[in-house]
């Protein structure tokens, strides 16, 4: 067991480099108690992830979307309220993590997309506030989008691809630009910097004709599956430098 200041000193630590001008205010959100012994690590601040994380015998509980946005609560939703009831009377303390989660080098979701399609050299791109959240590199050869698409489907929980190939590529991948979740404003960034290919969560309406025009193919792999795999690294690192049992809540939207 483990002092709850001492863990979040120890995820704080991760982070350190990468800014704090976010819409979410990151780090520790509810204090519900002073001791962890158990970690839970989930995408969402939800009601089920609350539960689960309780039942699994948890202190802490770390996400990528917590619930303290913005200039934080003004009033309290009967949503939010239940929310934040469970986890003090569970004595479950929230930490959240959010574009920090994306843009981290190694752990992050982008880089760790990245690494899993086997992109080199992975470089940043696609500005955020204070941060470039996304990475881009190439592929050692020539691939179809079915095939980028069956790898993220095999590793990502929950993942169905949709494709939106460009007409005049073939539906060949080269040069892969990685914006997981909502990241399909990024497709206008890739031409200048040779990026065919873009993988993000959703696919807007908004956004189908530019990327035919510029050229530029989409996997879309889901909002909740792209941003799985940063979560789950930062629960790996963590177990390995903590003495306290950690586990994943998998608590999928469909989305």
């Amino acid at each position: 067991m483990l002092p709850l200041s001492d863990v979040c000193k120890a995820i704080d630590a991760i982070f350190a480099d990468l800014g704090t001008k976010d819409i979410s205010n990151n780090g520790l959100q509810v204090e519900a108690n002073q001791r962890v012994s158990r970690i839970a690590f989930a995408v969402d601040a939800a009601q089920a992830t609350i539960d689960a994380a309780a039942a699994a015998g948890a202190d802490l509980l770390v996400v990528h979307h917590g619930l303290s946005w913005g200039g934080g609560w003004k009033y309290l939703t009967a949503i939010d309220g239940r929310r934040v009831q469970t986890l003090f009377t569970q004595k479950l303390s929230l930490y959240a993590c959010h574009l920090p989660l994306d843009a981290h080098p190694v752990i992050g979701n982008n880089a760790q997309l990245g690494k899993l399609l086997g992109l080199t050299p992975l470089r940043p791109f696609c500005p955020y506030e204070q941060l470039m959240i996304g990475r881009y590199g190439r592929l050692a050869a020539p691939t179809p989008l079915s095939e980028l698409a069956a790898i993220l489907e095999r590793s990502l929980p929950d993942c169905t691809c949709r494709l939106f190939p460009a007409p005049a590529s073939k539906g060949l991948a080269h040069c892969v630009g990685i914006v997981a979740g909502s990241g399909a404003d990024a497709i206008e960034l890739c031409p200048s910097l040779g990026i065919d290919t873009l993988v993000t969560g959703e696919m807007r309406h908004q956004y189908a004709h530019p990327a035919r025009e510029l050229g530029v193919n989409v996997i879309s792999g889901g909002h909740y599956a792209t941003e799985c795999i940063g979560i789950m690294a930062l629960q790996e690192r963590l177990q390995q430098s903590l003495p306290v049992p950690c586990v994943f809540i998998n608590e999928a939207t469909g989305l």
